[in-house]
């Protein structure tokens, strides 16, 4: 009975897990169609709402993309596709939404999929610019920390769209307080910006920004001026207008107020003229505050009425809203208005409210200090990085270094054992040419000093001395003391082989008594004959050449020549009894 129940319940639990199994498999793939239905639903969103246009626009940057930058990764190619879609949904609801949120999303995971480091800080500006544009700078600080962070270390010329990428993030990081590191942004970008295009007016406005806003106001003025004549050389009105805006801020510190007037009001002209609300807005509150300075209340209460209608509709424009409150709330005072100062409090207490979670300065300063974290970590890491390296440096010179000293003991081991090995082949052949010398000398000896046997002994002396020559002359040009003592050795045992007075005496015996008739012939046809001419001419009688007499007596081949010419001179005739001319001669 055991067995079927354990049977059954092995069969029910199988069953559980292939069901827990089956439901895993659906829920994933209901979960990954879902996903591409959700992509597909919201690009098709996105291509109703996108004017043609748009749309045209979207496409020649998809192909400029490409074509500064050939790609072929499916994923990356759908990553750009979907920034620029989400890019441009953005801009037509002129908000935040959760279409774009979704393509940025989208498309940030799909290029991290990829080995693409210039295209994934293109997507991470992109989608920290999105959030940046409307005021919400806690989330566009991580986009943009980490497109910083790849900036710093990759070739900025290679970006996609490498001028604007560094204009976005000099903009946020500008705007948070970070002016170096903005200014560097700004100058990289207009290094690569051709002089011809708009874009150099654009950087040049925001560097003098920049330089205004750090009250360098001879610096500022200065760019503000070049940025005049780039947008004046590329028709670029809008910039002009802007431009104008900053510089009257500027002419109103010098005390030229009708001048900045007069450049506020050209400026909120062609801002009509070119349809930018948001620029006319930020004109409008620059010249009301410039009439509520100069005590000109109604004006200035006319233009921030006109701003404030405009900053009221659009929920990301708080800071601006602020800024015109405060300004009708000073007029507010100056008129003695009391109920309109009240209800000018309770509505900026409600912006403050509002500001505080998004875009107020205490957003501002806390950005700025999970920046300047985030830095001092990458520091950290760098520095660490460092230590790792130098580490593993260290650790690998250690080995080199133990490597190379083994080489060198290997080495020296080597050569010793190769001089000791050639030391032991040089005492061999040492011990083989004393041998030989001593062999020669017995056989001479043994054979009791005939001519015959001294023709044999000659020939093997000179044999003898040739070996040892070469051998000598190949140690002549090794300036080892060891080899300087191998040739001595063998220079002491080729002066033992020249004919000593001993051996010469035991010679000329032997000669003598063999040959007593020649011998007498010689003294008498040269009576006056010298030692070494006689040796000369009885080792010529006994067959021996200018080099082996040379060998013999020590002396150069050349000498021998020259005592057998000064004797054909000095003898003539006299000669021929002895020997024939041509015995004499080479």
């Amino acid at each position: 009975m055991d067995k079927p129940i354990e049977i059954n319940k092995k069969i029910l639990r199988m069953t559980v897990y292939l069901r827990l199994f089956f439901f895993l498999t659906i829920l994933c793939l209901s979960q990954h169609i879902y996903a591409a239905d959700s992509l597909a639903m919201h690009v098709h969103t996105v291509l109703q709402e996108i004017p043609e246009t748009e749309k045209t626009q979207l496409d020649q940057r998809v192909d400029a993309i490409q074509k500064a930058q050939p790609i072929q990764n499916p994923k990356a190619l759908s990553a750009i596709y979907h920034s620029l879609l989400a890019e441009s949904y953005a801009q037509i609801k002129d908000h935040k939404t959760p279409v774009s949120e979704w393509l940025f999303a989208h498309a940030l995971s799909d290029i991290q999929n990829t080995n693409n480091t210039g295209l994934l800080i293109w997507v991470n500006t992109l989608y920290g610019y999105y959030y940046y544009k409307y005021n919400d700078y806690i989330h566009a600080l991580p986009y943009f920390l980490e497109s910083s962070r790849r900036i710093d270390s990759y070739p900025v010329r290679q970006l996609p769209e490498a001028n604007q990428v560094l204009i976005k993030n000099a903009y946020f990081f500008g705007t948070i307080d970070d002016n170096q590191k903005s200014l560097d942004l700004l100058q990289a970008a207009l290094e690569i910006t051709p002089s011809a295009s708009t874009e150099t007016g654009q950087i040049l406005y925001a560097i003098g920004l920049l330089y205004m806003k750090q009250e360098k106001w001879q610096e500022a003025e200065s760019y503000f001026t070049r940025t005049l004549t780039s947008s004046q050389a590329n028709a670029d009105q809008l910039r002009y207008a802007k431009t104008l805006g900053e510089l009257a801020i500027l002419y109103d510190r010098r005390g030229e107020t009708a001048k900045a007037i007069s450049a506020q009001l050209e400026n909120i002209a062609i801002s009509h003229n070119n349809n930018d609300p948001r620029n006319i807005m930020y004109a409008q509150i620059q010249l009301g505050r410039l009439y509520l300075q100069h005590r000109v209340l109604d004006s200035a209460q006319h233009y921030l009425a006109e701003s404030l209608a405009y900053a009221e509709t659009k929920d990301y424009l708080k800071s601006y809203e602020k800024n015109i409150i405060e300004l009708q709330l000073d007029i507010a005072q100056a008129k003695g208005d009391a109920a309109r100062e009240l209800s000018l409090r309770r509505r900026l207490e409600q912006i403050n409210r509002h500001l505080s979670l998004t875009d107020g300065q205490s957003i501002v300063d806390q950005v700025n200090w999970e920046t300047q974290k985030e830095r001092i970590r990458w520091q950290l890491e760098a520095e660490q990085n460092k230590l790792k390296r130098a580490s593993l440096l260290k650790w690998a010179w250690g080995a080199v270094s133990l490597l190379l000293a083994l080489i060198i003991i290997l080495l020296l081991i080597t050569h010793k054992k190769r001089l000791k090995l050639q030391q032991v082949e040089f005492e061999r052949k040492l011990l083989s040419f004393q041998i030989e010398k001593i062999e020669s000398e017995t056989t001479l000896s043994n054979t009791h000093n005939t001519l015959s046997s001294y023709q044999v002994y000659l020939k093997d002396k000179n044999e003898q001395i040739q070996r040892l020559e070469g051998e000598i002359t190949k140690l002549r040009n090794n300036g080892s003391t060891s080899t300087q003592k191998q040739r001595f050795s063998l220079e002491s045992l080729l002066k033992s082989h020249l004919l000593t007075d001993e051996n010469w005496f035991e010679f000329k015996k032997a000669f003598m008594a063999e040959n007593a008739d020649a011998y007498q012939t010689i003294l008498n046809c040269l009576p006056d004959i010298t030692e070494s001419n006689l040796r000369i001419i009885l080792l010529l009688k006994m067959g021996l050449d200018n080099h082996q007499i040379s060998h013999l007596l020590g002396v150069t081949t050349d000498a021998v020549r020259k005592s057998k010419q000064r004797m054909r001179k000095k003898y003539g005739e006299r000669l021929d009894p002895v020997f024939n001319f041509e015995t004499i001669e080479d």
